[in-house]
């Protein structure tokens, strides 16, 4: 069974939505920099990204409550679906996280908190 038209157009646009804003947030070295970034802090990035996957649902629960009750959105330039597209990208990002920490775990490396690197 092949995969809705539409499925596989919406991949396309989130592999799109990631390239141009790796290059808005991240650096060449890094395209996920922007998200290690609370690492400096002692959190895993996986952990950080779920942080922003609960803005994204806070988002859609605010912006679904307005579209229902005929309500305007204060902010234009994000609509409901470009905040599932964020979250959509957001849960791949978590997993690619979360699967880097698994990895790191299991071979015993440690966070250094102070300097935001790894260390075996």
């Amino acid at each position: 069974m092949k995969a809705h038209p539409r499925f596989e157009e919406l991949l396309n646009e989130l592999l799109d939505l990631h390239e141009a804003k790796g290059d808005d947030y991240a650096n060449p070295e890094d395209i996920l920099a922007n998200l290690r970034e609370c690492e400096t802090l002692g959190f895993p990035g996986w952990v950080g990204v779920v942080v922003r996957i609960c803005d994204k649902v806070s988002r859609i629960r605010t912006l679904t409550s307005k579209s229902l009750n005929g309500e305007s959105r204060a902010v234009l330039d994000e609509s409901i679906i470009d905040t599932l597209k964020d979250l959509s990208s957001y849960g791949l990002l978590a997993i690619i996280l979360f699967e880097e920490w698994e990895r790191k775990q299991s071979l015993g490396w440690a966070t250094n908190e102070e300097e935001g690197e790894v260390e075996d």
